[in-house]
């Protein structure tokens, strides 16, 4: 069997369970199977394809047909400039968190060696990115999951970046007794889907990706917004920020609580879809300071 015979295929099955971009997808599993690039698949469409790929292309194939996103079953998802390895463990990255390190980035841009922390870190992807752009970062990453800490932990020995990891329930008010009291910056992309939502999202987040990073309770859809201002109040400098991703709908919601936690300079910018997306807020600072 050729690549193109395969991929031809691939597509079709992808295509008849569902599949949204089936053939993009089916390129994906074959250039992460063979090594080769979008460009030498094309170039070369009559390379013959070994049983042991053409069997672990078919397991990918299956798996995906499935509903699984393609980034569990090619074991990596891209985060900025970073690959990162997710597995069901842990959400996979998505663009608009990509705007929210922006935004967390932009705020500290002025902050000389700056201590960072990230709530609910999953695979790492906020406290790596940052870890990635600043150098001079001291970053501190907690999650209540023990398998997101040991996804995380692998992406930090992987991409040779420093970040001190933590298991803490930032539900808890133990929470702020695990990490220093001392940061230019926190950050978060915590838990916001409300639970009478679970249904209408796509079967591959609905169905793989972990309910406890996804999942709030339909009363109190601001709980952990409120838990991470409370923490906020204890844990930043004056002058230090908080910026986090909200839910679409929640965003002026999660901008009052944040006002009505003390926090000054608050904004709430939207992602490139035009939505609510980012929601950021300031200790205020010390009489006198300057920042």
């Amino acid at each position: 069997m050729t690549r193109l015979e395969f991929l031809t295929a691939a597509t079709e099955r992808l295509h008849a369970s569902g599949v949204e971009d089936a053939r993009r997808n089916a390129e994906w599993i074959v250039e992460d199977v063979t090594g080769a690039s979008r460009a030498g698949l094309y170039a070369s469409p009559n390379a013959q394809v070994g049983d042991e790929e053409r069997e672990r292309m078919e397991g990918m194939v299956l798996r995906r047909a499935s509903g699984e996103p393609i980034q569990y079953v090619l074991g990596h998802a891209d985060f900025m400039t970073l690959r990162l390895r997710v597995a069901p463990g842990v959400l996979i990255p998505r663009p608009e968190t990509e705007e929210v390190l922006e935004a967390a980035l932009s705020a500290i841009r002025e902050c000389a060696d700056p201590w960072v922390l990230d709530i609910g870190t999953g695979s790492g992807a906020l406290a790596l990115g940052v870890a990635s752009e600043r150098s001079d970062a001291t970053v501190f990453a907690a999650d209540v999951s023990p398998e997101a800490l040991e996804i995380a932990s692998a992406n930090a020995d992987e991409l040779g970046l420093d970040v001190s990891f933590v298991h803490a329930d930032a539900l808890r008010p133990q929470f702020a007794d695990r990490v220093p009291p001392a940061f230019d910056l926190i950050l978060s992309n915590p838990p916001y889907v409300p639970l009478a939502e679970r249904p209408s999202l796509q079967r591959e987040v609905r169905e793989h990706e972990p309910g406890l990073a996804l999942f709030v309770p339909d009363h109190d859809p601001l709980v952990f917004y409120r838990a991470v201002a409370g923490h906020a109040s204890g844990l930043l400098r004056p002058g230090g920020w908080l910026v986090v991703e909200t839910h679409a709908d929640h965003g002026r919601a999660v901008v009052e609580l944040f006002q009505a936690s003390g926090l000054t300079e608050t904004a709430l910018q939207q992602d490139l879809s035009g939505r609510d997306r980012i929601a950021r807020g300031r200790m205020p600072l010390a009489s006198g300071a300057r920042g």
